[in-house]
């Protein structure tokens, strides 16, 4: 039995010191000091550096992602911060050691102070983030399955969580997410999001929950849908189990999704300007999905300067919520253009009883309207009675408005025509991502300043290259023979 006591003690030793926690003693780590600190854990291979087990970075401690040499993971492990996490390296990979086992995930911790820069993070369980102060810079975030990050591939749970210029490519969940209960007011800005919630579940891209005092704040972002997934939406905003929030969702392409925004919850209230909304039209059963806004319950939503084309709804309104479409003090001007299904367009829907002030829109674009026309496309108090009224007049409406300019930025590719690797010149650093014709994104990278060697796999044929930088963006064609 004595011996048997041993055996069990050596054991859990053995267990114990698998994983490694570094000591709490205010120490800076980079990935090489940490592997000459614990080389049974995270082992030095010369290209790469390999992490066995779970890593922990205590409270005092500082690890500082200083080298563009990549780290890969064991499946089942994950890196946890409590203290300081930093990037200085200019393109870092974070990857499973064999993709089809995906590693845990990172986790940072109440307490902890993050800034992810220049950083791929692929075929783990996501970033789940429970810090306050969280920084996500110029990184490309895809293939994650939701380990330690359930509701996305980057999730938050308290503070002011900052989100820009990085890229969210066809993660198991969705993009980006909040929890339910959990007060957060991040700032999304200039990402760009591609075909997330691979496992088609019932939430979008962008899944967001309550805010703190601050609001939520969704800003010239990039959503595309994969339209094979029909219950995916784009952006949500919701309050659903009690408190307030407060959003503001401007400047935003949203297409090819279930639905383009939804606000779900009495306590929400916020302002949607500036988006444009195609297309979101997945789900082909009108009573699942299909709207280019959809507001339910939440109350106040001021409503400016969209244009809404091709979705199965143009703007609906549930659950006894309100909206400000435009008054004659100020005009709502949005464009509504074939939102329709059933052969039916409806730009705007107020299922409530509710009256709406929808002053100054362009209800049919590209066609000289009279009022009859409007009322076709405008259903109210006038179809049924238990509707509130919509007051539509004064309309706009003319030609068809311009798609909002992309900004200037430089870069040039050569040689193009290729055979799948050239030379990407830029002039800020930044990421790059590939589409085919049909906006699909096959490859992705990160870029630094001047000439990045590119290679790919493609096979010949025509291609999108697409840099973002700085919250600019430009595309160029590409021929690879």
């Amino acid at each position: 039995m004595k011996r048997f006591y041993t055996l069990l003690s050596l054991g859990l030793c053995t267990f114990i010191f698998a994983q490694f926690t570094t000591p709490g003693n205010g120490t800076n780590y980079t990935l090489s000091s940490l592997s000459a600190a614990a080389p049974a854990v995270l082992q030095d291979m010369g290209d790469f550096y390999w992490m066995k087990n779970d890593i922990t970075i205590s409270a005092t401690d500082h690890l500082v992602i200083d080298e563009n040499k990549p780290l890969k993971v064991d499946s089942g492990y994950g890196l946890y911060v409590y203290g300081n996490y930093t990037t200085t390296a200019s393109d870092f990979l974070i990857t499973a050691m064999d993709a089809g086992f995906p590693f845990k995930g990172i986790r940072f911790e109440i307490g902890s102070v993050a800034e992810m820069k220049n950083t791929t993070i692929e075929y783990g369980g996501g970033v789940r983030v429970l810090t306050d102060n969280f920084l996500m810079d110029n990184c490309i975030v895809r293939h994650n399955n939701g380990g330690l990050s359930s509701s996305g591939a980057v999730s938050f749970y308290s503070g002011s969580p900052v989100v820009k210029n990085s890229q969210f490519i066809e993660n198991a969940k969705a993009g980006i997410g909040s929890g339910v209960s959990s007060a957060v007011s991040v700032t999304l800005e200039n990402n760009y999001l591609f075909g997330n919630n691979t496992d088609n579940s019932n939430a979008p891209q962008i899944n967001i929950g309550m805010s703190i005092s601050d609001s939520v704040k969704i800003i010239n972002n990039t959503v595309i849908g994969n339209r094979d997934l029909t219950k995916v939406g784009g952006i949500s905003v919701s309050m659903l189990t009690g408190g307030s929030t407060r959003f503001r969702i401007e400047g935003n392409t949203i297409k090819d999704n279930r639905y383009g925004i939804t606000s779900t919850g009495g306590g929400a209230s916020g302002i949607i300007k500036n988006n444009i909304i195609e297309n979101n039209d997945t789900e082909t059963n009108p009573n699942n999905g299909g709207s280019g806004i959809a507001i339910y319950a939440a109350q106040d939503i001021i409503i400016r300067n969209n244009q809404i084309r091709g979705n199965l709804w143009g703007i609906t309104v549930l659950s006894n919520g309100t909206l400000d479409l435009g008054t004659e003090e100020d005009y709502g001007n949005n464009v509504f253009k074939d939102n329709g299904n059933g052969g039916v367009v409806y730009a705007l829907y107020n299922n409530t009883p509710n009256p709406v002030s929808a002053v100054g829109n362009c209800w049919r674009e590209g066609e000289t309207s009279t009022s009859e026309m409007v009322a076709e496309v405008v259903w109210d108090q006038a179809d049924f009675s238990n509707l509130g009224e919509v007051d539509y007049t004064p309309f706009l409406c003319g030609e068809a408005m311009a798609v909002a300019d992309t900004k200037n930025l430089k870069a040039n590719i050569y040689p193009n025509p290729n055979t799948g690797n050239f030379t990407l010149e830029t002039e800020k650093s930044g990421n790059y991502f590939i589409t085919d014709m049909s906006g699909k994104i096959l490859a992705s990278g990160i870029v630094s300043k001047g000439k990045n060697a590119v290679s790919t796999m493609l096979p010949a044929g025509n291609y999108i290259l697409v840099y973002q930088a700085e919250g600019k963006m430009i595309s160029e064609k590409i021929l690879i023979k």
